[in-house]
């Protein structure tokens, strides 16, 4: 899972219902949730972006670890050089990939792992790249 998992775990979300629906499925056992060592660092850039300050990041950082623990231990992906490497090229071949989906799409592919969050770009070059 990646920023747009973590950005749905807030109830004001339109996709909260989707995030919820992951982590139910996953409390029963029906998929595991791995979460994005990058989308950590994504989503703490983003609330930055918005002006944020370092106590309201804290803050809404553990609230969302919080809302994962609920229903799941949260696992998180392993970032290793082999992914920053990998992104890197798929930048180069996928022009409209951001440098944090890159990262994304590379954990997926490298780790062989089920890509299940929203961004149809990186859903389509892990789907052409497996």
């Amino acid at each position: 899972m990646k920023t747009g998992f973590l950005l749905a775990l807030n109830p004001s979300d339109k996709n909260h219902q989707w995030a919820l629906n992951i982590l139910t499925k996953a409390k029963r056992n029906e998929l595991e949730v791995c979460i994005s060592s990058a989308a950590l660092i994504e989503i703490s850039l983003i609330l930055r972006s918005r002006g944020m300050s370092d106590k309201i990041i804290a803050e809404i950082l553990r609230t969302m670890d919080d809302a994962i623990s609920l229903y799941i231990k949260p696992h998180y992906c392993k970032l290793t050089l082999q992914h920053l490497s990998y992104a890197a090229e798929l930048r180069v071949r996928y022009q409209d990939l951001t440098f944090f989906d890159s990262i994304h799409a590379a954990v997926a592919i490298v780790d062989r792992l089920v890509y299940m969050d929203l961004d149809p770009i990186v859903r389509d070059v892990v789907k052409s790249e497996k």
